[in-house]
């Protein structure tokens, strides 16, 4: 579980209902019933207008990446490679072939398997770049429709005061039916602003940035397979290899 997530979530809600609280209010009089339908579903719907059913699908299914903590292990993934640059180098390329057939990673058994098979160093670029460039798309475009429906939502935050007001101006012959359906009406804002800037966007964002984790990933792999399939020496191989690791990692060498 991605605490990062659950923590800022849950967080916005505890200030936000504290401040409330600390100036007299309730918290639950912002949870009105339809300004939520109103809106958020409203919102989700209308961003499926401008975005590619493919990207919609895979919205949803990635949801729970988002949740979840990063599967990326850069060091576990270097060590990887660097074992199978070892045998490489002892026992000849051709001996990696049971070995990737037990691999945990398809893009790395893709590539790999390329290289075994005795195809050409740009044949194997050109066809894992593609891989790469597919998987930042399909992740980018799956980040936006959440992004988009954060752009969505306080629009139709206030269309639904709007509404709110219309029918709450109707009242003018009953002040306090009045002022309860101006006071709901405005409930709208703050649901749209509230799904905008601490679901909808943030859900987006999140996933973008934890699909840069998986195109490092690759593109690290891929320098890998390169060098494996060059022939380099293992120890030059992890040195390059460690210099995808953020600034902020330490970088240990497994020759040390």
């Amino acid at each position: 579980m991605d605490l990062s997530v659950i923590i800022g979530i849950l967080g916005a809600i505890t200030t936000i209902s504290i401040g409330d609280l600390m100036e007299g209010g309730n918290p639950l009089h912002i949870i009105h019933i339809t300004s939520l339908i109103i809106i958020m579903p409203t919102t989700l719907l209308a961003s499926m207008v401008s975005t590619d059913s493919e990207y919609i699908r895979g919205a949803y299914k990635n949801l729970p990446f988002v949740f979840k903590k990063n599967s990326v292990d850069l060091h576990a993934r270097i060590k990887q490679i660097v074992d199978l640059a070892v045998s490489a180098r002892r026992d000849g390329l051709l001996s990696l072939e049971s070995k990737i057939a037990v691999l945990d990673n398809d893009f790395m058994k893709q590539g790999m398997s390329l290289a075994v098979d005795g195809n050409e160093i740009d044949t194997i670029v050109e066809t894992m770049e593609l891989v790469i460039e597919q998987t930042e798309e399909y992740y980018h475009g799956c980040a936006h429709y959440w992004i988009l429906a954060g752009e969505t939502s306080p629009v139709l935050g206030l269309v639904g005061a709007v509404l709110g007001l219309i029918l709450a101006l109707q009242k003018l012959d009953n002040p306090s039916e009045m002022a309860a359906g101006i006071a709901g009406a405005f409930t709208a804002t703050v649901t749209g602003i509230f799904s905008a800037y601490v679901l909808f966007g943030p859900i987006g964002n999140k996933m973008k940035a934890k699909s840069h984790h998986l195109v490092k990933e690759q593109k690290l792999i891929l320098e890998g397979i390169i060098s494996i399939a060059h022939g380099d020496n293992p120890r030059t191989l992890e040195a390059k290899l460690l210099n995808f690791l953020s600034p902020g990692e330490e970088k240990h060498s497994q020759f040390d």
